[in-house]
């Protein structure tokens, strides 16, 4: 099978009602990101971060997979998928995709706050202050922050350096280091980007859809088939 390699952001869960921090009437415009998505402002307030991330996990769960996560699913039958994302959330897995690689962590998830490497399933949908690891120290939500490293990104970039096809979905290829791992691709690996409205500027040999997920994905599939005969 061919490998399909998806790099996807949060224009991908926007149609599932996910709010972005960008997007018109997004988080940014209710919250300074730094005071919710740093290490500086868990140190400050970490009670402010575990409501805020409690409020993102319960929006998560009332959320469905959307017709672009259900195709992605899909494509499995005919691609080796293989999906880095920047999103937090778990849809991609709850609409039936089996190789999600998450850069930025999860909302399902938790970690020590002393030990990146003690990370535990939430079984309730709430953390609180006083939720502590086998260690002794307070659980912290499992996301990284500004000012954090990404170790996620030493699986993600031989993925994409063994791509054959990629596709952005719904990043604005801004946040770094993320946004440079389509420098990783070989060179004779077709390139694709969904988004409604895409950057002014891309490489030449980006084929832009410009779409959202739901119908950026069916547009994708099309293409691909073309290359398959």
């Amino acid at each position: 099978m061919k490998r399909l390699v998806i790099l996807s952001g949060a224009g991908m869960s926007a149609e599932s009602g996910i709010r972005t921090f960008r997007d018109m009437n997004g988080l940014w415009e209710e919250y300074d990101v730094m005071e919710v998505a740093s290490i500086e402002a868990w140190n400050k307030n970490p009670e402010l971060l575990i409501r805020f991330y409690n409020d993102r996990r319960k929006q998560m769960i009332e959320s469905k997979p959307n017709n672009g996560h259900l195709l992605l699913a899909e494509l499995e039958k005919s691609f080796d998928v293989q999906i880095i994302t920047q999103n937090v959330d778990d849809l991609h897995e709850r609409a039936g995709s089996t190789n999600v690689l998450h850069l930025h962590g999860e909302l399902t998830k938790a970690r020590s706050s002393i030990d990146p490497t003690l990370i535990y399933t939430l079984a309730d949908p709430e953390m609180k202050m006083g939720d502590k690891c086998g260690k002794g120290s307070q659980l912290r939500p499992h996301i990284v922050w500004f000012g954090e490293e990404v170790p996620a990104m030493a699986d993600a970039v031989p993925i994409v350096e063994s791509s054959d096809y990629l596709c952005v979905i719904g990043t604005s290829l801004n946040v770094y280091p993320a946004a440079g791992l389509i420098n990783y691709a070989p060179f004779s690996t077709p390139l694709f980007l969904i988004d409604p409205n895409p950057p002014a500027s891309l490489p030449r040999r980006v084929q832009v859809i410009s779409k959202g997920a739901g119908e950026g994905v069916a547009e994708l599939i099309k293409r691909l088939e073309t290359f398959q005969k």
